[in-house]
């Protein structure tokens, strides 16, 4: 007795029979039957998914789509090679995967559902994010751009946020900050300080681990033109960690990287923040003013005792 694997791979290539009569044509039959011929390719699909035969139910939905295509249906196009390419992700061709869901980007964008596309191409993102992360980063940045074209931006904000924090896990620190800084723009368009203020820890934790006080220092001063950015709580323990890490005060920058501000962000920072350093001897060495306007040389009062107040020689 067949199982029902057996007789679903029997059902799916009757399908594929009747699809391929619809496409024939004859001296009767001018033009190719395409609305039959796909919805037989999507039925063959279907049935070979069920008897778990995926490279066949992956052909059957890539002619389906090609069908749906020549029919001029975009929308129907893009579901189909949305389903062609999550099967590819099942059988880990991840490039053939990406491939597909480009393409059903493409055809949701054609139809006019740039949200559904930008959705699609983040899909595609998330199934490569361990094997290609480079890949993945680039299809984040793909959906921004989608996002950005349709002047959706909370969805740019979103797609380039996720490219950045892979980029901070794959040390691309510089093309994060650049990143990090779009997503601060997109969400300054939607005023969503909330937002831009976590985001603002996130750079200064960057500049930081790559040891560079001047840059987050002058990065700090100028998100002080944020609204209420000044007066919020990541305002204020930022500025006691850039006077902590400026005097070279290891301790202080321990405690204050401690707080539940620091340690419950995005994965991505809350590491650097775990993985902290002060460069041994800093002690106020960058020769710049801690953002809280005070001198930060550690020396002896004597020492500066020709200096004016505010710390000009």
């Amino acid at each position: 007795m067949a199982s029902s694997s057996d007789k679903k791979l029997c059902e799916g290539l009757e399908h594929l029979r009747l699809a391929d009569k619809c496409m024939k044509t004859s001296f009767f039959k001018w033009k190719p039957d395409l609305d039959g011929a796909a919805d037989e390719y999507a039925k063959a699909a279907t049935a070979f998914k069920n008897a778990k035969a995926l490279e066949q139910a992956k052909e059957s939905y890539i002619k389906a789509a090609e069908t749906q295509k020549a029919m001029n249906s975009p929308f129907h196009a893009a579901k189909s090679y949305e389903q062609a390419g999550l099967l590819c992700k099942e059988n880990k061709e991840y490039d053939n995967a990406v491939k597909l869901m480009e393409l059903a980007a493409l055809m949701f964008q054609e139809h006019g559902t740039p949200d559904t596309a930008a959705l699609c191409l983040e899909k595609a993102a998330k199934m490569v994010e361990q094997v290609h992360p480079g890949k993945a980063i680039m299809l984040y940045k793909k959906a921004c751009e989608v996002g950005e074209c349709e002047d959706r931006p909370r969805q740019s904000a979103e797609a380039i946020g996720k490219a950045a924090r892979l980029l901070v896990k794959e040390n691309r620190f510089d093309e994060a900050i650049e990143c990090l800084k779009k997503e601060i723009g997109y969400y300054a368009e939607v005023e969503g300080y909330a937002q831009i203020r976590k985001l603002v820890m996130g750079i200064i934790l960057i500049h930081l681990h790559q040891e560079d006080f001047v840059a987050a220092d002058q990065f700090f001063r100028s998100a002080l033109s944020f609204p209420e950015f000044g007066y919020s709580e990541e305002g204020g323990v930022l500025q006691d960690l850039l006077k902590a890490y400026d005097d070279g005060d290891d301790d202080a920058v321990r405690t204050t990287l401690s707080l539940p501000l620091f340690k419950y962000m995005d994965n991505s920072f809350s590491k650097l923040a775990r993985d902290m350093k002060v460069p041994i001897g800093l002690g106020g060495g960058s020769g710049s003013k801690s953002p809280m306007g005070t001198n930060s040389s550690s020396g002896p009062a004597e020492d500066n005792e020709d200096e004016f107040p505010d710390g000009l020689c």
